[in-house]
């Protein structure tokens, strides 16, 4: 039994006609005659049609004989998605999926069978016996589900575009908004459920053809309140924490006229979610193969999808993509650069345009004041108008001359700043990644002081070369 929308039931009692030839025997609890009408070309699925007295349904009883070239779907006029099998690309196999109904050119959104395909059209889609979903082919039977002995159970795709499998008290046993593909729609979530242990990502698919795992996964970092892009297990972007009403280091949320972006966490659960103001609109945000999360809204005027909104949306965005101790500048040709009183740790990389290996010191440390053998002693390197580091630690006191004697007489300090009059500094445990040289019309802007050897300093005055400033266009 398989609902369309709650409050309706299908079973399989009188006849179905296929273009006016009778297929099944039996008939419907609410309607004599069902129509089927084949797709139209290149659309995978069909549509229902009751006689005299439409019903708003998907036809579970019909899943036992129709085969995967067929698929099936929500028949509603009205409907927004619909769930069928279908072929990605020029593929030839097939997969059970949900897509829009109204979008002509068929968009994806969640794949039932991501870690196994099936390669004939022979596969259908059956509810067993103990109320799981299952995919049929031949001899081998696939379970989408994996929920306990359920008698009495029914699935209903909701507008939402979320497949739900209900008990007769109409009590969720099993939802797809649980188990996540490539796409975060309106309602889904981002996070964790500690209680029920159940984790909300997103990853990418391995290839335009291919809807199995890929590389990138979007997640939710509770300990930092930040949304991450993870390729495999390196970190490749972040959000910054969420502050309340944004993520910083994603400030465009501040003029986000499209949706209202919720971040709950009550000790049980963690996990950020979203509304569209204005329910008519069909937007989808996707974790692309790219390793870009792109938000895609449908314009019917052009019947196309506009790209609205993608992260990171510049190189200089990847996380750590100069390594330790680098620079980035979108302004600047190559990126990165290593930054003053440093160089390449495999300048045989750098060579190569891989920056991922950082950078190292050229000239150590001395400790707080003491000098050297030439009587050099440390000192700082203003960077000005910069993405700070991460990971900085406060430090309580009232000025900025006092924030660099802090650092300067703490031997683990390598850097600090100073802004709107608070003193921050980062430690010699700490390898300075994600830094960013930012335009001068970027109002995030922030003066870094670099801890540096005193021959360094020298050798930064009095360079007949072009300094970092003017290689990273400051």
């Amino acid at each position: 039994m398989l609902n369309g929308i709650e409050g309706y039931s299908i079973h399989l009692t009188k006849q179905v006609r296929v273009n006016g030839n009778m297929v099944a025997g039996g008939g419907f609890k609410q309607a004599r005659v069902f129509e089927i009408d084949f797709p139209a070309p290149g659309r995978r699925g069909f549509n229902v049609v009751a006689e005299g007295n439409p019903m708003p349904s998907v036809v579970a009883a019909l899943m036992n004989w129709v085969p995967a070239t067929w698929g099936w779907v929500n028949p509603r006029r009205w409907g927004v998605f619909e769930l069928g099998f279908f072929s990605p690309g020029n593929s030839a196999i097939y997969y059970l999926g949900i897509w829009y109904k109204k979008v002509e050119r068929q968009t994806v959104v969640w794949v039932g069978n991501r870690d196994y395909s099936f390669f004939t059209s022979s596969a259908a889609l059956t509810v067993s016996d103990d109320g799981n979903l299952v995919i049929l082919d031949s001899k081998i039977s696939y379970r989408v589900t994996n929920i306990s002995l359920y008698k009495n159970v029914s699935a209903t795709l909701l507008d939402t575009g979320n497949l739900v499998l209900r008990d007769e008290n109409l009590n969720i046993l099993w939802q797809s908004f649980d188990f996540p593909s490539d796409t975060f729609l309106p309602g889904m979530k981002l996070g964790y459920d500690k209680s029920s242990g159940r984790n909300w990502s997103y990853m990418s698919w391995e290839s335009s053809e291919d809807p199995s795992p890929g590389n990138f996964t979007l997640v939710l970092d509770a300990e930092k309140s930040s949304m991450m892009i993870m390729n495999g297990l390196e970190l490749y972007w972040t959000s910054g924490p969420w502050n309340g009403q944004i993520f910083s280091l994603v400030p465009e949320m501040k003029y986000n006229y499209f949706a209202n972006f919720t971040y709950v966490s009550d000790g049980q659960r963690t996990y950020v979610t979203y509304d569209p103001y204005d329910k008519s609109l069909i937007s989808r945000y996707v974790m692309e193969i790219s390793g870009q999360l792109e938000q895609f809204m449908w314009l019917e005027s052009s019947k196309q999808w506009n790209l609205f909104w993608p992260q990171p949306h510049q190189q200089c965005e990847v996380y750590a993509f100069c390594g330790s101790f680098g620079i980035c500048n979108e302004e600047s040709l190559p990126f990165c650069n290593c930054l003053p009183g440093f160089e390449p740790y495999s300048q045989e990389q750098w060579n190569k345009a891989d920056y991922s290996g950082g950078c190292t010191r050229k000239t150590d440390l001395q400790c707080g004041n003491n000098n050297n053998s030439k009587g050099l002693g440390d000192g700082f390197k203003m960077l000005p108008e910069v993405r700070l580091p991460e990971s900085p630690m406060a430090v309580a006191v009232q000025s900025i001359d006092a924030c660099q004697s802090s650092c300067l007489n703490n031997c683990s300090c390598i850097a600090y700043s100073y802004f709107g009059g608070n003193c921050t500094v980062w430690g010699k445990d700490l390898n300075l990644i994600n830094m960013q040289k930012l335009s001068d019309t970027d109002a995030s802007g922030i003066d870094f002081y670099l801890k540096l050897a005193g021959a360094d300093l020298v050798t930064e005055s009095k360079s007949p070369k072009r300094s970092l400033f003017s290689q990273l266009a400051y």
